[in-house]
């Protein structure tokens, strides 16, 4: 996360830690990437740099399939199985992805590639049809590119009708893979669609490969939200969303009687901005606008609305990462809507809650710069300042203010006013 810097912070007593984002760093903060590093897609070294430096910590490449003889987005050069990525090979491709790749990581980020997409089921119909001797070429082939490009997780974005070719690639993971590498799904529930649904990605994953999904990327959006008759955006979808996580959590019984359960900790709700899918308003549910200064607030409000109900879910998982107009702040919003209690500044210009522009701060030193609570210490001289859970969350009311405490006074900056 980009911070302003204190001019001086000086430190009384005690040394205060600050405490706002602690829980938000055991979060999973997720974010699709539907391209890839130049010269194999669009992304610059400068792209790379703006991944390392924010808040999110999971990055889902989406999408790497494999070429089959029907060439149904990539023809194959020859009849081996050949990995690809957003429709380009990637063998012979040179050194600077890999370069960006492995930059990402060495940065502390956690790099899954995603298999298929919407509507492709060029990969699930080769494991379905293939030989085992095709099959395990294929994934040896993925091995190799996941170690190359410093890969460390395998996404299933199951949205075909090749049924046995997913369970096929599943059993193929845990056949070529030792150990197994994590492996998340990316369900969504829809009449009509029945592989899309969780229960069934779960059932058959852990049924064919043992392997259970560490993380469960939910799409609460797009289809996801129109097959429940969400009209999105709306102040509504922070609850409907809430319902249908209790819904996604639990025991279920597969077809073969064999059981499964969704725990909180694996459930990763998966959300989108205005436009991002398929450039349809309907489809969003986070955001009406992409402008202003608090771009993301309903996606945090969604966000900070779940955790209070369910506070160990995994975290966010968002689509897509470049249709972000700001990367960054998202990121940032993100990450404090999926931690504990923080600091928010109401802001000069907008006249709406924001996160603290200080960074991140410990209570007492969000107290000392209250100016505007009865408590509050006033070293914003003016600026109005409360300790909530999200932005919109009423303003607190402090305990009695009290320079024994050791806190940190904090200067205030021209640059914010007050």
């Amino acid at each position: 996360m980009q911070r302003l810097i204190t001019a001086s912070i000086i430190a009384s007593a005690v040394m205060f830690l600050a405490i706002g984002s602690l829980l938000a760093a055991d979060k999973v903060n997720l974010t699709y990437v539907e391209d890839a590093p130049s010269p194999i897609g669009l992304l610059t070294q400068s792209d790379f740099d703006k991944m390392a430096a924010s808040d999110f910590t999971h990055f889902v490449f989406a999408f790497v399939n494999f070429c089959t003889p029907k060439g149904y987005r990539f023809v194959c050069p020859g009849t081996d199985p050949v990995v690809v990525w957003n429709g380009k090979g990637v063998a012979d491709i040179g050194d600077k992805p890999i370069a960006m790749m492995q930059g990402l990581s060495d940065a502390g980020k956690t790099i899954y590639v995603s298999i298929g997409g919407a509507d492709n089921d060029e990969t699930w119909s080769f494991f379905d049809k293939e030989t085992k001797a095709k099959q395990n070429a294929a994934m040896s082939a993925l091995a190799t590119f996941m170690s190359d490009y410093s890969v460390t997780g395998i996404d299933l974005d199951f949205e075909a009708s090749s049924e046995g070719g997913y369970n096929n690639f599943a059993s193929a993971i845990s056949a070529n893979f030792s150990p197994a590498p994590p492996v998340s799904i990316a369900p969504y529930d829809c009449p009509g669609h029945p592989f899309g649904e969780l229960v069934w990605q779960y059932c058959n994953l852990v049924n064919s490969s043992q392997i259970k999904p560490t993380l469960v990327n939910r799409q609460y959006y797009a289809t996801g939200a129109q097959c429940q008759d969400w009209q999105g955006p709306s102040p509504k979808m922070p609850s409907q969303i809430v319902a249908a996580i209790k819904a996604d959590l639990g025991i279920f019984t597969c077809q073969d009687g064999s059981s499964i359960t969704v725990t909180q900790a694996q459930l990763n709700p998966g959300i989108a901005t205005v436009k991002t899918v398929g450039n349809m308003f309907s489809q969003a549910n986070c955001e009406i606008s992409d402008t202003g200064s608090a771009l993301y607030s309903g996606c945090a409000d969604i966000v900070s609305t779940y955790v209070k109900a369910y506070p160990d879910i995994a975290g966010a998982a968002f689509w897509q990462w470049t249709s972000l107009k700001d990367q960054t702040t998202y990121a940032s919003e993100i990450s404090a809507a999926l931690g504990s209690d923080s600091c928010f500044w109401l802001s000069n210009v907008t006249n709406q809650w924001v996160p603290a522009p200080q960074g991140t701060v410990s209570e007492s030193q969000c107290q000392a710069l209250d100016s505007c609570q009865p408590g509050g210490g006033g070293q914003s001289n003016g600026g109005c300042y409360k300790w909530t859970f999200s932005a919109s969350d009423p303003q607190n009311q402090w305990d009695e203010f009290s320079i024994g405490w050791g806190f940190a006074p904090i200067q205030s900056f021209s640059l914010i006013g007050c």
